[in-house]
């Protein structure tokens, strides 16, 4: 109790709070060099290097407090420096043409600093500072220390700060990032792209990501809490926990206590807890219900720390004849694979344009979202959570030594509390370990780092076609039913589950339907090698008709760039998204929208201004959800059909400019009417804004004299601001889009960027006035 009654002297009392503050603004940036440490403003060349010996006294790099950062680049974060980088043929195809990687090493190392203070009252409490993501190959430094080195873009980092902080001074903390190996076969971006948070907490506290709640219904919800604390001082400590759950609506539901524990100095320790709901709220797609755990570390009786975690009450199970269960009911997964990158800022999502591309997804019915292919940013998870959004999230590279455990570990232990989360992925196709005993034993071993880590969860792996290595997970996941004979493997391992993990959308690029360079017409309006047409009707078709599979994850939700395939320069992005790169939808998004969603839905295609192909013969497809389509062409009745489920109509015409009319009816009634027509030049623009948190995305479409959308319209749009408003970035959706994508001045009240059929998107930080024009 001496050791005791001492730390509690030596820490005052306003160490009770936890703090948690992002230092996402007012760095500085400048491009270092992967080629040449000399030009690598010298790093690693002094006599003393930073591996050599602690501190900066002998280096003069920008890791030392004297270093004159004179000419660097005044940045926020998230940040990713690849988006203002030209495109070239030479650079690399899997990421889209960008010029970084291994040809390019002056623009693929990037160092950033960050001088912040910390007061002088701060001293005594334990000081953290995490970082979400840095592409990649990073290594930090605080005063000159160096603090270690993390090769993966994925994965969350936590350094200790305490002892090498100045108290009442300034601080500088230093990042150098190194992209010129590619981690993924997509764009990956570079730099410090997802937030950084310094945190502050009494020196017996809860560990980073050291809460773990999970659930088990049966009627009422027992609620068991494991909770890591950590005795960072150099003392002996004791603690106990007392945790409150309030509900949706802020009530206390239950409470409990743990008995208390001694620390040594440096020590963790793990105390568990149990308490119950006797009328739980349950979390659904639906009805997205989310408690509120509240965590507080006792010493001596005193409240020294204090942390929050959201939690969701659910049962999510999956069952080798129902498919996916979710709080005992079969929920069909109508999902979509997603990567991290957006028009304007690359990897560096803002928080709320994660929330914006869900929402996108949401209104076609999408309930299920695969982050392809690696762990997620938090605040998506916090998005996914509080839409209702289920998640298989994927580790990003298989393996069983310290390297890949530790990344799987760090992936499960941060993310584990989401109630969105209903499955982890130990790998993505995995070619060399497909077909052969190695991928099954690896595939078990990593099952089994998954159990002890999150006994809560099923696991699973992607194969592309080789059976071996799915025979060991919890849940086998199949890329392509054409290239995986599924029906096969349910007769020899029936008593496994099963998702589609990857399944076609045969789409291309919005708003064309003949060959352009750089961009392909929807492969979906060809026959595939089976014979048949519309592979995203029958991919749907195939796992809608097969209860025992849990649904399917389309490839993909959006495009993004980078990969291309089948496509070769000047083509820069994949063309597979149900919607484009700026999230506006392609033709197939009605499909979906069609048989994923209750709303009525008529939509044909092609659009009516396809010049150039007068005379020529046209197939005219409808999507819909009506019992029957009725179909006319410039007056003339082309006849009326039943509308097969989950499934199209055809019918076809000869092109001339007019209008194609589609009359959609139920029960035998004219319910809806959707009409298209030959639009003139492009005369006006419609500005739909819509604006979340401190984000709005600004949509432009183009429109003739009469109002109507032009959708050949590739016409330059300028965009004009004022007040606060600050000009991100922007695009169009073209897979060729060569052009800048934001500003080169971050204080920019000007931009320029032209639409691509007809559609161009802006996006904008803070409020203010705008106005957009065509440019003549």
């Amino acid at each position: 109790m001496k050791h005791i009654g001492l730390l509690l002297l030596l820490v005052a009392a306003s160490v009770t709070a936890h703090e948690k503050v992002r230092l996402d603004a007012g760095w500085e940036f400048a491009f270092g060099n992967a080629s040449s440490q000399e030009r690598d403003f010298g790093c690693g060349t002094e006599y003393f290097t930073y591996l050599t010996k602690a501190g900066s006294i002998h280096n003069a790099g920008p890791y030392s407090p004297q270093f004159k950062a004179e000419g660097w680049k005044k940045v926020d974060l998230p940040h990713d420096w690849v988006v203002d980088l030209p495109f070239a043929r030479e650079a690399s195809h899997s990421h889209g043409y960008k010029t970084v990687g291994y040809r390019y090493p002056e623009t693929s190392v990037g160092w950033y600093r960050k001088t912040f203070t910390i007061p002088a009252a701060d001293e005594g409490k334990h000081i953290w500072v995490r970082f979400d993501g840095i592409f990649r190959d990073a290594r930090v430094w605080v005063n000159g220390f160096y603090l270690g080195h993390e090769p993966s873009g994925y994965a969350t980092q936590v350094y200790d700060l305490s002892e090498y902080l100045n108290y009442g001074g300034e601080n500088l903390l230093t990042v150098r990032a190194d992209a010129s190996v590619e981690e993924g076969w997509f764009y990956e971006g570079a730099g410090i792209y997802r937030h950084v948070w310094l945190e502050k907490a009494h020196p017996v506290h809860v560990a980073p990501f050291g809460t773990f709640v999970h659930t088990q219904l049966r009627g009422k919800a027992d609620v068991t809490v494991e909770t890591k604390v950590r005795n960072a001082s150099a003392l002996p400590a004791s603690y106990a926990l007392r945790f409150t759950l309030t509900g949706p609506d802020g009530q206390k539901v239950a409470a409990c206590t743990t008995d208390a524990r001694s620390l040594k100095a440096k020590e963790e320790g793990t105390s568990t807890a149990a308490m119950a709901v006797d009328e739980p709220l349950l979390w659904s797609p639906e009805h997205p219900y989310l408690y509120t755990l509240t965590t507080e570390v006792l010493c001596e009786g005193e409240v020294v720390d204090t942390s929050e975690t959201k939690v969701g009450i659910r049962d999510a199970r999956f069952d080798p004849d129902r498919g996916f269960l979710l709080n005992g009911e079969r929920v069909e997964l109508k999902g979509v694979n997603m990567h991290q990158d957006h028009p304007g800022v690359g990897s560096a999502i803002p928080d709320e344009l994660q929330v914006y591309r869900l929402m996108q997804l949401k209104k076609l019915g999408v309930n299920a979202y695969r982050s392809s292919h690696n762990p997620m940013t938090p605040e998506m998870l916090d998005a996914c959570d509080s839409l209702g959004i289920l998640v298989l999230e994927e580790n990003r590279l298989m393996g069983i030594n310290e390297e890949h455990v530790r990344l799987l570990r760090r992936m499960i232990e941060r993310d584990r509390n989401h109630p969105c989360i209903i499955l982890w992925s130990v790998g993505n196709e995995e070619w060399a370990l497909e077909w052969n005993d190695k991928g099954r034993k690896l595939a078990e071993s990593m099952r089994e780092y998954c159990h002890r880590l999150d006994p809560s969860r099923p696991m699973c792996v992607a194969t592309s076609s080789g059976p071996n290595i799915v025979v060991p997970a919890d849940v086998a996941g199949y890329n392509y039913m054409m290239q995986n004979p599924i029906d096969e493997h349910r007769a020899n391992y029936p008593l496994r589950s099963a998702v589609g993990t990857e399944e076609t959308t045969g789409c291309g690029t919005r708003g064309v339907y003949y060959p352009e360079p750089g961009r392909m017409p929807a492969l979906n309006r060809e026959p595939d090698r089976d014979g048949k047409l519309n592979r995203i009707e029958r991919g749907w078709q195939f796992y809608d008709a097969r209860p025992w599979l849990g649904g399917l994850f389309f490839w993909t939700g959006f495009d993004y760039r980078g990969e291309p395939n089948p496509l070769e320069f000047p083509a820069t992005g994949s063309e597979f998204g149900i919607l484009d790169y700026c999230g506006f939808p392609k033709d197939e998004a009605w499909y979906l929208k069609a048989w994923w969603t209750q709303e009525p839905v008529l939509h044909i295609l092609p659009h009516w201004n396809l010049e150039g192909h007068e005379g020529e013969k046209v197939s005219i497809w409808v999507y819909g959800n009506c019992d029957e389509v009725a179909l006319s062409v410039n007056g003339k009745s082309l006849g009326r059909k039943k509308m097969p489920r989950g499934g199209h109509l055809e019918w076809n015409a000869v092109y001339r400019p007019g209008k194609v009319v589609a009359k959609g009816y139920k029960g035998g009634r004219c319910v809806m009417t959707e009409v298209v027509e030959t639009a003139g030049p492009a005369a006006r623009l419609a500005v739909e804004s819509e604006t979340i948190g401190n984000l709005t995305v600004c949509n432009v479409k183009v429109l003739d004299g009469k109002g109507r959308f032009v959708p050949t319209a590739c016409v330059p749009l300028q965009i004009t601001v004022d007040g606060e408003a600050r000009i991100l970035g922007g695009g169009n959706g073209d897979p060729a889009f060569r052009a800048a994508e934001r500003p080169a001045d971050s204080s920019a009240r000007i931009f320029t960027l032209s639409s691509f059929n007809g559609l161009s998107q802006f996006l904008l930080q803070g409020a203010g006035p705008l106005s957009v024009k065509i440019l003549q």
